[in-house]
């Protein structure tokens, strides 16, 4: 390996280590604890050092929300391109991908939550964090469409179904964070039971 190749590894492993650091501030603290000094203190590492890796803590926590939204985003494709499902099951099986995510990855999900903010232009619901913007919810609406187009959820609107299905899942998935220890029923059994798409589709 040349020296080139040695030092670019040597970075990568330590901006890893670094996104790392400030997942567990996250998760122990909360994301307003997140500092550029309190991250290069955890890891005996000059402040000055983090800041060659990233321009500042903005850009650190983009480098955060894009990984987040890249692991669902994984998840969601390998669901969208099945053709063996109902439109039903395939919402359904979109829903199980984000909770499944949120649920692997609690740091992540908060993040999303907490430097979030919503937007619905045309149509389409965006997530924006600052100058980056995210359309993790599209899944969901295209979905809903085409269960729409089978003939589910007459009477109702598109966002009016999201909106449901939404709140639904985010309380799932907020009780089962907030309250780990709790003898919870599997998460597909509890997923299946509160969302009740069948239930909701038929009016």
């Amino acid at each position: 390996m040349s020296t080139t190749d040695r030092k670019k590894r040597e970075t990568d492993l330590l901006r890893e280590r670094v996104l790392e650091v400030a997942e567990e501030i996250i998760a122990n603290k909360g994301v307003q604890h997140v500092t550029m000094r309190r991250i290069a203190s955890s890891i005996d590492y000059a402040p000055t050092v983090l800041y060659r890796l990233f321009a500042n803590k903005d850009d650190l926590m983009d480098h955060l929300i894009v990984r987040g939204y890249g692991g669902v985003r994984s998840r969601y494709e390998e669901v969208m391109s099945r053709n063996d499902l109902e439109p039903l099951q395939k919402l359904a099986a979109v829903l199980s991908a984000y909770c499944s995510y949120a649920l692997d990855h609690p740091n992540h999900y908060q993040m999303w939550f907490a430097t979030g903010e919503f937007s619905l232009e045309k149509g389409r619901l965006n997530m924006r964090h600052g100058r980056l913007e995210f359309k993790v919810f599209q899944p969901w609406l295209d979905c809903i469409q085409a269960c729409r187009a089978a003939g589910h959820y007459q009477g109702r609107d598109q966002l009016q179904v999201f909106q449901v299905l939404w709140s639904r899942m985010h309380g799932v998935i907020a009780l089962r964070l907030q309250h780990p220890e709790f003898h919870w029923m599997s998460v597909e059994r509890h997923l299946e039971d509160t969302l009740d798409l069948a239930g909701l589709a038929r009016g």
